[in-house]
């Protein structure tokens, strides 16, 4: 039987990681794919920063998945012999425990490494109480992903109102730029005009590499 130590031990961390799961699958990931959910831009960002732990995990996963196949060989070979059943089971018990854990980890954290959030800019807007953020958004390979933007309310709660796929360069040169005249903000991506937004509302956004000609967007006029 587990100490009452243990068993709290065990139930924080099935806690941690029920937490994580969801926060990873269930918003996490559709909160950066596109899905019109509302987030927090300083959770999204500290949960990617779990990357480089899922990155561990990763590697740990697949070395040890090795190691624990020819221990369960080994165990099975030994727990022909009637006085060593027990030991055997005892280890074959431990092994398991030690691959759930490693399994559970890399399912909390994987959204981490599927998908990265890396914040580029922003821009406040103190007659609107608001502050937008830039953000790339990127699968496992960083030099293609989506460039986000976020409009986030005094309170924190930020919602995406756009989303371009571009590479990591353009990304960073992107640039947020508020009109105090005419009370506009807009974004520029690859050298173009793509959202522009008053107090009101959207007045106007474009796909990047659009076939229509006319499907532009102009700002600071």
């Amino acid at each position: 039987m587990l100490s009452a130590l243990w068993q709290s031990k065990i139930k924080i961390g099935l806690a941690i990681w029920a937490a994580l799961t969801i926060l990873g699958w269930l918003w996490y990931l559709p909160f950066l794919s596109g899905v019109p959910l509302p987030g927090v831009h300083g959770l999204a960002w500290a949960y990617s920063a779990l990357a480089i732990v899922a990155v561990l995990v990763t590697a740990t996963v697949l070395l040890t998945l090795p190691v624990f196949g020819l221990a369960f060989l080994i165990l099975l070979l030994a727990s022909t012999r009637p006085k060593w059943q027990r030991p055997t089971r005892q280890g074959a018990e431990k092994l398991l425990v030690l691959l759930l854990v490693e399994l559970l980890a890399l399912i909390a954290l994987l959204p981490a490494l599927l998908l990265g959030y890396a914040p580029q800019t922003q821009q406040t807007i103190a007659p609107w109480s608001q502050t937008w953020h830039t953000v790339y958004v990127a699968p496992l390979d960083d030099n293609y992903g989506a460039l986000l933007l976020l409009r986030c309310d005094r309170w924190g709660l930020c919602h995406p109102v756009y989303r371009g796929e571009t590479n990591v360069i353009s990304a960073a040169e992107a640039l947020l730029q508020y009109n105090p005249k005419t009370d506009q903000m807009a974004l520029k991506l690859e050298g173009q005009w793509v959202y522009v937004q008053s107090a009101a509302g959207d007045i106007c956004r474009v796909r990047l590499r659009s076939l229509d000609a006319d499907d532009k967007c102009r700002f600071g006029q």
